[in-house]
């Protein structure tokens, strides 16, 4: 039991008669018609709440009033219920005040159909918890998680625009009366409306908010059109709602993130997974025969890829998650071809998926934000879907009704089937009230072993088991019962007589819908996503998954397979535990009434509102307000409590607001026992005897065996009037205490003042100079050594900083091109000789490289992409020539090469990947060995032809999607230096040329492609004299330069009559082609061919054959006297005959 101490002294109000009755179960007259008509009384005057007793009624008036300001906040808080007009803040009040009185949890349940205005009524309550006593920024947090699953989880029904599509119970801890956080438990969101709208219906919000809010880079970025263009939002009609702006909702949601601290990656990869959801929606297929199977294939393979792009996965691996089933074996697992309708079902399956479990991280992640510290009381507000009887009804009606059932049993059980036990229990005269119990209707739905969601959780455990075979089962079982009723056709459908009317239930798809699961297949592929937040989604889902797999495994059997918790054992178990929370909490109930079915303002029709009026139970719940005893107070509190009350009973009792009939009451008390009880010391023994004797000379009771049962009006006028009393003697009393210390205080401060005036100034200021002056030497020796001391431990840390941010630089210099740590995979010592002898760091010839101005010399070659360039994507090369159609990027040495080598050449080609991981994530070699190791990798191509494709190949896996820029950035340079060495071969040329195309870097893309064309022009020119196109050796110093910078080639010229000038030169430049770039350029336009070129180098002649490329001659002579490099064929003269080539500088 529990006492309330802080609600204040109600006062009189006068009530217009046109106004109708404030708590109507001060009617003259109760009966339906008398309950409508003052309803509809309020309705028309703009009064859209009443009371019944302390129950309040609020009728939707589909309209906002401005009634919930902070004005209406500060009325209401820390008054009486009753002391204003009926409102829903009233409601907050009480509750609060009682959890801060009696220590109690309290819970706040919000009932009524669809439509009624359930989820603005949680709404504003929370906004008053908010308001009273909070911290700001915890406040405001809660605050805003409410359009946040608002958006979410909220939609358009034919009867509610903004109709909450799954239950919501929000818990309000306050520590101390302030609130320290929140938690918000979720309940069956309704799944099937992401696939499946009706007419006149929309998806859920979040959808077309996205489409109208976001930005056009990022609408673009997502493959984003107009609502009306995707399945999964125009089933319904008009994808708009008539006073609603999307856009703008959308930047409240954006606001509501950024102060729940959603960071922009989180909210992009939210936008991104409901974006995939909208383009899987418009995956289509047709059907086809294959085996004399009819077996379905995606047409639209490109929303897949769009998808698949989206949420970072495999395009393959999901087409074939839709397209087939897996039966896993104990050894292989077989794959079946799925029809277009079971395709359908298992696209909606992954959509379905993929939003439930978005919406429980969004959820959890609220939690995690305004998750309480310490445990502390709460008040929780339930506002949960309304009952439903729609066209046509499915599972997820079945289970909202079911929700509703049990919350009317409830509401009945707390405020008919208790009271009246109690009343029996404590001896008090009473006759029953009778009322609609729906015992019966949750037996039937929920009971054991034949309700009807046991025989659907039983159905669902059988492979061979349909809806038919179900519906079958529970017509067997209830076929009859007097609520459960069988179709008169034989339609797959039955009904149920619910307490708010009889619901017919179409049972298709009831099993899918609670089984409610996705193929191991969808998780594991969704699992492994490179997109981290998709990935810990389903990481997630899928351990507790398997969980329920481990647990069902040991006891399945061979005819029933094992499977996770159903979708109706799942709701039932968070009803019952959502029912038992409120049962731990004191109750306080508000009804929500429609007052039409048009959702229009102003509109209340009578048979709407009676209809919900009897179903709901208002009528029996005025009576047992009216006629029963809500409140209940053991004799011993109430003896304490109201013993004050006795001295000023026949004086000051006939309050005004108090009714005659209390008055004449009060003025009937015996003299005798006034004169025993008034000044009492100490409380009366607590026993019945007493408390009639002190409370028959203020009010009517009803005395129980243990306790007082007392009327509400009457328990609020002893409440007024004892505050008064406090009230008063209070402030008599603060009044002669301030005034006794104030004086006293006054008289011993005027003695010791002038007492201490006469000895002490001329003292305090001569001993004030002293000590001024003896402080401030201390104080400045101080300050010198505190500053001193801090300036030199500041420069030590500052030493210390640098020096540590000095290591941190290196060793992340070191290791920011690792994917994986590389420098363990073997090298040949051939090279590893090289690297160490190229570790000092200086290129050879480094010294004769310049940055100069663009020369006048021009080229001829006019290169252009091929016109069916597209028509060569390198996934189909993978698909033909690969050894298996995998593409992407490795961390580990290749097994089996890529595509189809030689038998000799194949060990050769798994040392060069070796060689290429080392090349593109060793964080330790320098510019030299950089260059050397690129020269040994080409030269291996260069030195065996059926190795270059291989090359080209492994570089490309290697440099697709790689997430680290540095180690991708050398990829390119080598795929760069190999493509200006050789050519691939004519079924890898288009390819690679589309792939560099689409994929290269911005600077190295142009590059890329004028090689490879350059290079395949040559190979055209040169087809019948030669039969390969490639180069003697690798790339020189000036190459490995212009490559890195993006910048082209010059060479300084001389020509015999003393002109010199530089010339522009590519890696496929032969000496010819550089001979008729000069002698054009000196006039001579024809007869140029058969010209070449010849270098001087310390009085030694190198002469260049015209079909030799310039840069080989360049590179023989720079190359290492050991590097394994082919024998040079250019004819060398010199001055001096004894005199051998050496690689010396130029």
């Amino acid at each position: 039991m529990y006492s309330i101490r802080s609600l204040p002294s109600m006062v009189y109000r006068e009530q217009p008669e046109e106004d109708g009755v404030e708590d109507m179960t001060q009617l003259e007259e109760l009966s339906e018609g008398s309950v409508l008509l003052n309803l509809k009384k309020r309705f028309e005057r703009e009064i859209i709440y009443t009371y019944i007793g302390s129950i309040l009624v609020s009728v939707n008036p589909y309209r906002m009033f401005n009634m919930y300001g902070t004005d209406m906040v500060l009325k209401h808080k820390g008054t009486a219920l009753g002391e204003n007009p009926p409102h829903l803040f009233a409601i907050a009040n009480v509750s609060y005040t009682k959890m801060m009185d009696a220590k109690q949890n309290q819970v706040i349940i919000i009932s009524g159909e669809s439509g009624s205005g359930k989820t603005e009524a949680t709404k504003l309550l929370l906004r008053y918890l908010a308001a009273i006593h909070h911290k700001h920024n915890i406040t405001q947090q809660i605050l805003e998680a409410a359009p946040l699953l608002e958006s979410f989880g909220n939609a358009k029904t034919v009867r509610n625009d903004n109709s909450s599509r799954f239950g919501k119970y929000v818990e309000i801890y306050l520590e101390e009366g302030v609130i320290s956080g929140a938690i918000t438990s979720q309940y069956l969101m309704e799944k099937s409306r992401i696939v499946f709208q009706a007419r006149d219906e929309r998806n859920y919000h979040i959808f077309y908010e996205m489409l109208s809010g976001l930005p056009p880079q990022q609408r673009q970025a997502f493959y984003l059109q107009e609502a009306e263009t995707y399945y999964y939002l125009n089933q319904g009609g008009d994808c708009g709602i008539a006073g609603k702006s999307d856009r703008e909702d959308f930047l409240r949601l954006l606001a509501a993130m950024e102060i729940l601290h959603f960071t922009p990656d989180d909210q992009a990869s939210i936008f991104r997974v409901l974006s995939s959801i909208l383009h899987l929606g418009n995956v289509y297929f047709q059907r086809y025969e294959a085996d004399g199977q009819e077996v379905a294939s995606v047409v639209s393979a490109q929303e897949i890829r769009v998808v698949a792009e989206l949420l970072q996965i495999s395009p393959e691996g999901l087409q074939k998650a839709i397209t087939h089933k897996v039966t896993e074996t104990m050894r292989e697992k077989i794959y079946t071809p799925l029809t277009v309708e079971s395709a359908v079902d298992a696209r909606d399956a992954v959509a379905k998926i993929l939003y439930s479990l978005l919406f429980h991280w969004l959820t959890e992640r609220i939690n995690g934000q305004v998750y309480p510290r310490h445990h502390a009381l709460s008040i929780s507000v339930l506002d949960i879907y309304g009952f439903e009887d729609l066209s046509f009804n499915s599972f997820e009606q079945l289970c909202i009704n079911y929700a509703n059932e049990y919350l009317q049993f409830f509401f009945n059980r707390i405020v008919f089937r208790q009271e009246q036990e109690e009343y029996n229990r404590e001896q008090i005269p009473w006759q029953d009230i009778p009322f609609s119990d729906n015992q019966s209707c949750i037996d039937l739905i929920s009971s054991k072993p034949h309700g009807i969601l046991k025989i659907l959780d039983d159905q669902s455990c059988f492979p061979q088991a349909t809806d038919h075979t179900f519906l079958q089962k529970c017509h067997y079982h209830h076929g009859n019962n007097k609520i459960y009723l069988k179709p008169k056709m034989p339609l797959p459908e039955f009904t149920i007589k619910h307490f708010a009317g009889p619901v017919t239930y179409q049972v298709h798809k009831f099993l899918d819908k609670n089984y409610d699961q996705v193929g191991q297949q969808v998780l594991h592929l969704f699992s492994h996503s490179k997109n981290k937040m998709v990935a810990n989604l389903f990481l997630v889902h899928a351990e507790v998954v398997g969980q329920h797999r481990g647990h069902v495994r040991k006891s399945s059997t061979v005819t029933r397979r094992h499977q996770p918790p159903t979708v109706s054992t799942k709701f039932t178990l968070s009803l019952l535990e959502l029912v038992d929370k409120m049962e731990r909490c004191n109750p306080s109930f508000i009804r929500c009434i429609k007052p039409n079915r048009q959702k229009e303002p102003g509109v209340f029709e009578t048979e709407l509102v009676g209809s919900q009026l009897r179903y709901s139970g208002i009528l029996e719940t005025i009576r047992i307000r009216r006629e029963g005893y809500p409140v209940r107070l053991a004799f011993n509190i109430f003896l304490f409590r109201y013993q004050s009350l006795v001295g000023t009973a026949s004086s000051n009792l006939c309050v005004s607001g108090i009714s005659p009939w209390y008055q004449s009451l009060v003025g009937t008390a015996s003299s005798n026992l006034y004169k025993s009880l008034v000044g009492v010391k100490q409380t009366p023994a607590p026993d019945g005897e007493n408390c009639v004797i002190m409370l028959s000379k203020l009010v009517p009771l009803r005395p129980g065996a243990y306790q007082l049962f007392l009327k509400e009006d009457v328990y609020q006028f002893l409440e007024s009037k004892r505050e008064r009393v406090r009230q008063v003697a209070a402030l008599t009393l603060q009044r002669y205490t301030r005034m006794f210390f104030v004086r006293k205080r006054y008289k011993e401060f005027r003695t010791k003042i002038i007492r201490l005036q006469a000895y002490c100034r001329g003292f305090l200021t001569r001993k004030r100079y002293l000590k001024m002056r003896k402080s401030l030497v201390k104080f400045r020796s101080l300050i010198h050594m505190y500053v001193t001391r801090k300036r030199y431990i500041k420069m030590k840390l500052e030493a210390r900083r640098k020096a540590e941010e000095e290591r941190r630089r290196r060793e992340e210099e070191l290791t920011k091109r690792e994917v994986v740590n590389v420098t363990h995979l073997v090298i040949p010592a051939e090279l590893g000789s090289l690297l160490q002898a190229a570790s000092g760091g200086r290129e050879l010839h480094s010294e004769c490289l310049a940055l100069v101005q663009a020369p006048h010399i021009q080229e001829q070659n006019q290169l252009t992409l091929p016109l069916d360039i597209n028509d060569y994507p390198f996934s189909r090369y993978a698909q033909l020539y690969f050894r298996e159609p995998m593409f992407g990027m490795l961390t580990v040495p290749l097994e089996r090469t890529l595509t189809y080598t030689d038998e000799d050449l194949r060990q050769e080609a798994l040392e060069l990947f070796i060689m290429i991981l080392r090349f593109m994530g060793d964080p330790h070699l320098n510019g030299a060995q950089e260059n050397l190791f690129g020269n040994y990798i080409i030269q291996r191509g260069l030195a065996n032809q059926g190795l270059r494709d291989e090359i080209l190949a492994q570089l490309a896996n290697q440099v697709w999607r790689n997430p680290n820029h540095d180690n991708a950035e050398r990829g390119w340079l080598l795929l760069l230096g190999c493509v200006c060495c050789f050519l691939p071969s004519s079924r890898l040329h288009t390819h690679l040329l589309k792939f560099v195309s689409d994929h290269a870097p911005a600077g190295c893309r142009a590059l890329l492609q004028h090689r490879l064309i350059q290079a395949n022009q040559k190979s055209r020119l040169l087809s019948g004299s030669a039969p390969e196109t490639a180069r003697t050796y690798p790339l020189s110093l000036l190459e490995w330069t212009a490559n890195r910078k993006r910048a082209n080639m010059v060479l300084q010229v001389s020509c015999f009559d003393g002109e010199s000038f530089l010339c522009p030169v590519q890696s496929w430049t032969s000496g010819e082609d550089l001979a008729g770039d000069i002698l054009r350029h000196r006039g001579v336009c024809e007869a140029w061919r058969g010209f070449s070129i010849l270098m001087k180098e310390h009085g030694q002649w190198a002469e260049l054959a015209g079909h030799d490329y310039v840069m080989d001659l360049i590179s023989d002579l720079e190359l290492p006297s050991d590097f394994p490099k082919q024998k040079s064929y250019f004819i060398i003269s010199a001055e001096d005959p004894n005199r051998v080539r050496t690689n010396a500088s130029l």
